[in-house]
């Protein structure tokens, strides 16, 4: 008898504002922690998002400027199984103009259905949305913590993406400087 769990993962890219607002994370968000066991943040995934904001940088108010070449990797683990997780890539590269986020999740396979249907349902619902890519994705491989902080080409220049995992709503880990 195999004893081994199986898991599958998914990516899928879509505007930040499909998927939380300044008010809070959309249902489909909520139920995607829920399903994964995963507690979240005690912030909104926007106002995360807009913490990378860089005033300085910005020309005027609500210049997006501000934001290009920005971005932490934020992996929410779930507080039940280390392998299973929501990972939410908020860097913001030169050219995206609907600021765009990645999701990468990485489930049981016995949840992945209902995974899938959620996803379907955010892609569907959203204003621009890539193709939902799902299967043995090696998620676990190209997010873990060693491999950050990292260099991501943004144009014409390069920029550093940090990493912070959480678990049970908490920090347990970042790759920032302190």
């Amino acid at each position: 008898m195999n004893d081994i769990a199986t898991y599958r993962e998914f990516k899928l890219r879509v505007p930040i504002w499909d998927i939380s607002d300044d008010d809070g994370d959309s249902t489909n968000t909520e139920s995607l922690f829920a399903i994964l066991s995963v507690t979240p943040h005690h912030t909104s995934l926007a106002q995360l998002y807009d913490s990378f904001h860089d005033y300085s940088a910005a020309r005027d108010d609500g210049d997006p400027y501000g934001r290009i070449g920005r971005g932490d990797l934020f992996i929410f683990t779930s507080d039940v199984d280390d392998d299973c997780f929501i990972a939410i890539d908020m860097f913001d590269e030169a050219t995206d103009q609907m600021n765009t986020i990645e999701i990468a999740i990485r489930t049981p396979e016995d949840r992945a259905n209902n995974i899938e249907q959620i996803l379907q349902s955010i892609r569907s619902s959203a204003e621009v949305a890539t193709a939902l890519l799902q299967g043995d994705l090696g998620l676990k491989e190209s997010l873990t913590i060693e491999n950050f902080p990292r260099i991501i080409p943004n144009h014409d220049t390069e920029a550093v993406q940090q990493a912070q995992v959480y678990r049970g709503g908490c920090l347990i880990h970042t790759t920032e400087s302190t």
